[in-house]
């Protein structure tokens, strides 16, 4: 196996992907555990760590990376490292920090001192891999989280390590916050010397700064004000905010992968005079920075994916030191999906009066015409896949879904509200199928069946349905136990080491008390069928396991068994 030595060589230059240049920055930072639950776009993060250790023994020495459970316990976890003086890294999708975020607003309000803790949440806007765009950066208002926003693969290396020792200096939980465009876009990264991370850490009793309860959280909450205000006099010296100058009185803010649709969008226009702030820290803003750039100007112009953060926050600083300027954003541009060259240039051209170029509206034309002529194709199942047949019979088992509701849920299952199968109702968030079905089964006398994977039924799973046992909730729930998180990438995580120790959901159904419960083969239809339909003949709780591994992970290994079967000089005969 070839090793990729970006990730360990003292100097150079090299190409990375945004996430791959995080990676690198905090082993030049020192970082000493990460943890997190996979999600697009943060999960091929936890894979390059997990390549790193493998690979290099030194570094694994005192590197160590986890896959946890979900992301509030990731969190905690990074939390408890930090707290034994050690630096942590928490990587999470924006749906993630939802999750995170209960045990995040206490971290952030105690701090992570005596080490440094830094998170990247990884935004979405387009919903690329996710079931919803939802923007995550109001989060850094409500929590109190100092959010860096990079743009090229050279800033986010240089910036998580910058995070590192604010984070340190001023007891302050950083983001890093990336995009699925960022995360996955390629650039040069200068490198830096590594830095070993501490092996191990201690502990120090502080009752006031750990314990956020009555009188502490208030004293501890005044306190990240106080830090707060601190970190934002320092903003101008950090060199990660950055002023292109013209003459224009019409004048830009942005950050991000919007900057550089922005700059893209204002060479097609031929405006080289419009002056630029391209915002590195998004929160907290240096009041002085933002005065300075905006007095001169007529018009502000925001331009930021998703709804309206920076231009609320650039708005009430022009109100609040009473400079006449007109700010504008939202008025032009989507609050939705992501931008790309071509929306921002027809943005700002009806802002400027400018007609785009002949190049980019060709371009547009070009795209849209085959918008009619290329048939589209959705989202499907892979070959083998054991959640395909077992959708079969339940719509078999039915007769089509008739006076059926299926609560669907987070996983590669989520698939099944497109056609053919068209076996997915409604979809809210992990562990929200059988949330949702336990309240609709008590309104409604429909067959009510709800979805989960085996991941997700360790990730929030459990909970739900100690209630659903709790009440004897009239419904079904097909757990689908595959044996990987499947739809990330099928990462080594917490459920293979579970099912490596012999966890069994079996066990730990019955250990909860479902009433009603059997194992099922979706290889087996026919019985599958009759086992669905007499589940739901029967009143109250009742749970079928579909067991079939991952029909990608099991072709992998019978080609791996017949490989070193013939290297053996065994005779195989393919019956495919």
């Amino acid at each position: 196996m070839i090793k990729d030595t970006r990730f360990t060589r003292a100097e150079g230059k090299v190409l990375m992907l945004g996430n791959e240049a995080l990676v690198r920055g905090c082993l030049e930072a020192g970082v000493s555990y990460v943890s997190q639950y996979p999600g697009t776009p943060t999960s091929d993060i936890g894979e390059y760590f997990h390549q790193i250790i493998r690979d290099n023994s030194e570094i694994g020495e005192y590197l160590i990376h986890h896959w946890a459970v979900n992301e509030a316990v990731a969190t905690s976890a990074c939390a408890g490292v930090s707290w034994t003086g050690c630096r942590t890294f928490n990587p999470m999708k924006h749906v993630g920090l939802n999750v995170a975020s209960d045990a995040l607003s206490v971290i952030a309000l105690n701090g992570p001192n005596p080490g440094g803790m830094v998170i990247s949440v990884g935004s979405d806007p387009g919903s690329l891999g996710s079931h919803q765009e939802q923007n995550e950066r109001f989060y850094a208002w409500m929590l109190h989280l100092p959010t860096f926003e990079p743009h090229t693969p050279q800033e986010c290396k240089n910036w998580v390590k910058l995070a590192f020792e604010l984070s340190e200096k001023f007891d302050l939980v950083i983001n890093v916050r990336t995009s699925t465009r960022s995360a996955h876009s390629r650039g040069f990264v200068e490198l830096g010397p590594l830095i070993k991370g501490k092996k191990k850490g201690e502990f120090i009793r502080n009752i006031p700064k750990f314990n956020s309860l009555p009188p502490h959280a208030i004293n501890n909450h005044v306190r990240l004000y106080e830090r707060i205000e601190k970190l934002r006099e320092i903003i101008p010296e950090l060199g990660v905010n950055r002023i292109i100058n013209g003459e224009n009185k019409v004048g830009i803010i942005t950050s991000g992968m919007p900057f550089g649709y922005t700059m893209e969008a204002l060479d097609q226009l031929e405006l080289d005079d419009v002056p630029i702030l391209k915002l590195g820290v998004i929160y907290p803003l240096n009041y002085g920075e933002i005065t300075s750039y905006i007095q001169d100007l007529e018009k502000v112009i925001i331009i930021e994916e998703l709804e309206p953060f920076l231009e609320v926050k650039i708005a009430e600083i022009a109100q609040k030191y009473k400079i006449d300027v007109e700010i504008i954003g939202q008025k032009y541009f989507p609050k939705h999906n992501e931008y790309s060259t071509g929306l921002v240039t027809t943005c700002l051209a009806k802002i400027f009066g400018k007609q785009p170029n002949d190049q980019i509206t060709k371009a547009l034309d070009y795209f849209n015409s085959y918008k009619e002529i290329i048939p589209s194709r959705f989202p499907t199942f892979c070959a083998g896949c054991p959640e395909r047949a077992t959708l079969y019979s339940i719509l078999k088992a039915t007769n089509n879904l008739t006076n059926t509701v299926i609560c669907g849920d987070i996983g590669c299952y989520v698939m099944s509200f497109f056609p053919p199968q068209l076996c997915s109702d409604l979809v809210i968030c992990m562990s929200g199928g059988i949330s949702s079905a336990i309240g609709m089964s008590a309104k409604t006398d429909q067959n009510v069946v709800a979805f989960i994977g085996d991941s997700t039924f360790f990730h929030t799973g459990m909970a739900p349905l100690v209630e659903a046992v709790g009440y004897n909730s009239n419904l079904l729930l097909i757990i689908f136990e595959n044996s990987w998180t499947a739809m990330t990438g099928h990462q080594d995580d917490v459920l293979r080491h579970l099912i490596k120790r012999g966890f069994s959901i079996e066990k730990i159904c019955r250990a909860i008390g479902v009433p009603w419960l059997k194992v099922g083969d979706s290889y087996h239809p026919k019985k599958l069928t009759n086992t669905i339909e007499e589940a739901l003949k029967t009143k109250g709780l009742k749970v079928i396991i579909i067991k079939r591994e991952c029909g990608l992970q099991a072709h992998k290994w019978r080609m791996a068994q017949i490989k070193s079967l013939q290297e053996n000089g065994e005779k195989v005969q393919d019956i495919s």
